[in-house]
């Protein structure tokens, strides 16, 4: 009684059509972005026989819409049962490997959709990523610069490859590898470079990274990260006059105020320029930085200690008034 019942539920859940129609009125379906009011109608044309493969292969398109790529991943595998030199159902399989973490049947997949006739860069920067992290350092070179080859303006396949020099040992060819991707590619940015000043540092080669630093905070003049990190550089090359140049520009932008009021606090502190130090810790404190009061305090004791108690004491008012 109850297995008549869940039939009848079914019939009244999926539509009325010519047993032909269900495959196409799925489709429309799917084209409009009704991702799951197509499956019942997919499932049905699988039922139905007539196009069975390729229901199964949209069966398994609407499932990675609605992000069940567990049933996507069955429904791709049934396909390619049924139609083994279906590439693109080989490589969406590849794909849910991939992003599932399994690397070996990722790599098996793609590679019979390549075998297939696939030629995009897609697959290769995919199948390159998959050789990086099972450590085929030439099987990953190799598919990346074929990457590179179908798409110059990929940019994560440049910095593929110069990840791949990187684990080599190999910084100069890094180093060279993205001195050409901001040649070739008009999709290269500020990153480029950064990443181009930690190999320089790599290598000990302190002035170039210090340049390429320089080059990234032009592109990216509001990027407070790598412009604190380009004042910790300079502090670190004995140049705190170009830290505080570096901050102090940042400030302009008015961006991450109490990051960057925190870091020439902490400058003018090292150099006993203790009001200016102050300053910018009360600053740092005001704009959000609980370790702007901190380094306030410090001041004030610095004072306390040397005997200045009158100098400490209107220090420690402002910090009790915050202001």
């Amino acid at each position: 009684m109850l297995t008549r019942l869940f039939a009848l539920a079914l019939l009244f859940a999926i539509p009325l059509f010519a047993a032909e129609d269900y495959f196409f009125k799925a489709n429309e379906l799917y084209d409009q972005g009704k991702f799951k009011e197509s499956v019942p109608l997919y499932r049905a044309a699988i039922d139905e026989g007539r196009y069975e493969p390729f229901a199964w292969f949209n069966l398994g398109n609407a499932m990675v819409q609605l992000d069940r790529k567990q049933v996507a991943m069955v429904a791709y595998k049934r396909t390619v049962e049924l139609l083994p030199n279906f590439e693109k159902a080989w490589m969406l399989l590849g794909d849910l490997y991939y992003l599932g973490g399994d690397v070996g049947e990722a790599i098996a997949a793609y590679n019979r959709a390549i075998e297939l006739g696939v030629e995009s860069d897609h697959v290769h920067f995919a199948l390159a990523e998959c050789y990086l992290k099972g450590r085929d350092w030439t099987l990953a070179q190799k598919n990346f610069e074929r990457a590179l080859q179908l798409n110059p303006d990929r940019m994560d396949a440049w910095y593929g490859l110069a990840e791949v020099y990187e684990k080599l040992g190999d910084y100069e060819y890094a180093i060279k590898t993205l001195q050409n991707a901001l040649q070739m590619t008009a999709t290269a940015g500020a990153d480029v470079h950064f990443t181009m000043a930690y190999y320089y540092r790599s290598m000990d080669s302190t002035r170039q990274s210090l340049n390429e630093m320089e080059n990234g905070i032009l592109m990216d003049p509001e990027n407070v990260s790598a412009r604190r990190y380009l004042a910790q550089m300079y502090v670190q090359n004995n140049s705190p006059w170009m830290a505080i140049f570096t901050l102090e520009e940042g400030l302009r932008h008015n961006k991450g105020k109490a990051d960057l009021n925190l870091d020439l606090g902490q400058i003018y502190f090292t150099q006993k320029r203790y009001d200016e130090a102050f300053d910018c810790y009360m600053k740092a404190w005001i704009a959000g930085n609980s370790q702007g009061r901190i380094g306030a305090e410090n001041v004030g004791h610095v004072f306390s200690n040397a005997g200045d108690v009158e100098k400490a004491e209107s220090l420690y008012k402002r910090i009790r008034e915050k202001k």
